[in-house]
């Protein structure tokens, strides 16, 4: 199949990297000049020093034309899709394939990253979605991974499945696109909060706690929404938390570690070359969970640290004054 991957960060040259590995002709889009000319020297600022092979056909916005594609993967975060698509994306195919494999929630509307393409970007059916516990680092260095990509109709899944599946990167269907996706959005808040806990010094057995406690949480917002139980405790429900509350790769666990470690939610983001979505998800969940009536205690103490200047010592002690009930 012709690919185009949109965004071409980390995950999104981990996604061309294997689609490659699959057999398909890939192009990356580019939005810079600089990260065009790594890419086609086969390197990435943000990956293991050669662990991409050869080097990736690109394309730079505004300086060459878009190839046909019959799959695009748009991995672009969560807050820039509709100005990326409005600049860099413009003359992306609308009625191709579309994968989304960005995580997170848009401030304002509350929209999901398929939602976003479908409602306002002109993306002619609802992306499907590709997510579970999946560091790019280590996709590139074909170490065995797995995820579903999710979507109501099944005949699409099947052929994506097919054309991104390779031996080390396994590929599951889910029909839950819906649950899927908040999954995936949902999971970033909670690994801020271990991060936040591994800052201050606390352990295994509350980085345990929060990743058990804050499943619960994901599953009764998720399941308000829409999505399946059981998707919550699948790749990209529980699958997707642990790897991202526990592994050293994880942006938003690196960026709750600093937090609990004395810096400011500012400091840190101006330090950032990489985007952690957990920053501007934790205000769109508070929202939410306001909106729907959800009980979301270790979510809202996270929003109430990096939104509302709470320290961090008195958020751990609200959590830990809560009266435990029936688990």
């Amino acid at each position: 199949m012709k690919v185009v991957v949109a965004g071409s960060g980390s995950w999104g040259t981990a996604l061309a990297y294997v689609a490659r590995q699959a057999g398909n002709e890939v192009t990356i889009l580019c939005r810079r000049a600089d990260r065009a000319d790594q890419l086609a020297r086969g390197e990435h600022d943000l990956l293991p020093q050669g662990c991409l092979g050869e080097g990736f056909p690109v394309v730079v916005a505004d300086r060459d034309r878009i190839p046909e594609a019959d799959l695009i993967i748009c991995a672009v975060p969560t807050q820039k899709i509709r100005s990326y698509m409005e600049g860099p994306g413009a003359a992306l195919a609308r009625d191709a394939i579309w994968v989304s494999a960005s995580k997170g929630l848009e401030l304002g509307s509350d929209l999901l990253p398929s939602q976003i393409l479908h409602q306002h970007c002109g993306v002619t059916r609802v992306a499907a979605v590709l997510s579970g516990p999946s560091h790019a680092e280590e996709v590139c260095q074909d170490l065995p991974t797995a995820v579903v990509v999710a979507d109501s109709e099944g005949s699409r899944s099947e052929v994506i499945q097919q054309a991104l599946k390779t031996p080390p990167f396994r590929i599951y269907r889910s029909e839950d696109r819906v649950g899927v996706e908040w999954a995936g959005a949902l999971k970033n808040v909670v690994a801020l909060g271990c991060g936040i806990a591994i800052g201050q010094g606390l352990g295994d057995n509350t980085v345990a706690a929060l990743v058990t406690r804050g499943t619960a949480e994901i599953s009764r917002l998720g399941t308000t929404l829409g999505g399946k139980r059981e998707t919550f405790a699948g790749l990209s429900g529980i699958g997707d938390l642990v790897v991202t509350c526990c592994s050293g790769h994880s942006r938003n666990r690196t960026v709750g570690c600093r937090i609990g470690g004395g810096e400011s939610v500012e400091e840190i983001l101006d330090s950032m070359d990489q985007v952690a979505e957990g920053i501007s998800t934790a205000k769109a969940v508070h929202h939410l969970r306001q909106k729907l009536d959800v009980e979301m205690p270790i979510s809202e103490t996270v929003y109430r640290i990096v939104h509302e200047g709470m320290a961090v010592e008195e958020g751990i002690e609200l959590l830990l004054m809560r009266q435990p009930e029936l688990e």
